[in-house]
């Protein structure tokens, strides 16, 4: 039974999404939904409470199934910068799929008009780049980095990472988002993040 109701609410996310897709947040409808899901709003409302609560959900879990690799990728048992190198890769070749440039679209443009991107952010984003943050609270422990305000370390290495690609792709303005050239800026990304923030005893260059 349980497998069913995890089956329905999957079916009810993917549909959701190609909804706010389409249409954006504001002329989504539960009762759209409902009728490309097959079901009725009643159903809907049975697994979320809200048409914001659904939206948040939809996003983040979409998001997850992208990105979860990248995140498996920050190890302690190997040198930093291949760490970081790894999950630069495995997140700027996410981040830069269809699917995950329409969920930043979508939570950009809902974020100056209602709560639904903030809660995403709470959700999703926050969530993950904590996890940076606390890896990086471990490697700053075992000296591979200088002692500093992690936080805004982490909000560097994330500038880093999406500063020459990001933007371009979710402009529409054609950019080289093959694996070399994401290596290539994963590279000059942790060049700067290094140089700025590396440790006495980091050796893994």
């Amino acid at each position: 039974m349980r497998k069913k109701t995890e089956e329905k609410r999957q079916a009810i996310i993917d549909v959701a999404f190609e909804v706010f897709s389409e249409v954006g947040f504001e002329q989504a409808s539960m009762s759209l939904i409902a009728a490309r899901v097959g079901g009725s709003k009643a159903t809907l409302y049975s697994y979320f409470e809200s048409k914001e609560d659904m939206f948040a959900e939809v996003m983040v879990g979409s998001a997850s199934q992208e990105i979860k690799a990248a995140f498996a990728s920050l190890k302690l048992s190997v040198p930093l910068r291949d760490a970081l190198t790894s999950f630069g890769k495995n997140y700027l070749a996410a981040m830069l799929t269809p699917r995950m440039l329409a969920i930043r679209r979508l939570a950009n443009n809902e974020g100056g008009r209602s709560r639904v991107g903030a809660l995403f952010h709470e959700r999703g984003p926050k969530f993950g780049w904590q996890m940076v943050t606390d890896f990086l609270q471990k490697s700053s422990e075992a000296g591979q980095l200088r002692k500093c305000n992690l936080t805004v370390a982490t909000a560097h290495l994330r500038a880093l990472y999406e500063a020459e690609l990001l933007e371009l792709c979710l402009l529409g303005v054609p950019t080289d988002t093959s694996p070399r050239n994401i290596a290539k800026v994963v590279t000059r990304a942790l060049d700067v993040f290094i140089a700025a923030y590396g440790g006495n005893t980091d050796k893994s260059r």
